[in-house]
């Protein structure tokens, strides 16, 4: 595969548009070169390839962007609400992240923030604690491997945890 049908492949999977991949490529007619890059199998194969690598990329990043909503701190927004002045580079700077609105009223600004226990509930989930049990029977399996991990100690010395 040359460097070129190569770089087609990466954008492709990249941009999920043939046209413009083909056509950032580099190739001069890009209609008639995606149909002749489209019938080869060591193409498609590459496609299906770097997509599959893309997907698994995606994922990680997706459940990365769960911890921070379920876990992370409003630390900056809860400065934003009281603070009273900023300068734009301070604004460009704070952790938005977990805000799903901020609105001006005439009592002032309401921020909502997005729902920590739906973020929990979808992580367990993906992380393979959504069985039939729901997010208790992840909780409940997750407990059993934490006991599992400590070698059957206990954890508990005279009613105190």
């Amino acid at each position: 595969m040359k460097p070129k049908e190569k770089d087609f492949c990466r954008r492709l999977a990249l941009c999920a548009d043939p046209i413009r991949a083909v056509r950032e490529a580099g190739f001069r007619h890009p209609e008639q070169s995606l149909c002749k890059l489209m019938a080869r199998e060591d193409i498609a194969d590459e496609i299906k390839r770097l997509s599959r690598n893309m997907r698994s990329v995606y994922e990680s990043i997706s459940i990365c962007g769960l911890y921070k909503f379920a876990y992370g701190g409003v630390g900056d927004a809860l400065m934003l609400l009281y603070g009273d002045s900023f300068t734009a580079d301070q604004l460009r700077e704070m952790d938005l992240s977990r805000v799903s609105e901020i609105k001006r009223t005439d009592k002032g600004v309401e921020i909502k923030f997005c729902d920590r226990v739906k973020a929990v509930d979808k992580l367990g989930e993906l992380l393979g604690g959504g069985n039939e049990s729901g997010t208790a029977g992840g909780l409940l399996e997750a407990m059993r491997m934490s006991a599992a991990a400590l070698g059957g100690r206990s954890v508990v010395d005279d009613g105190e945890v």
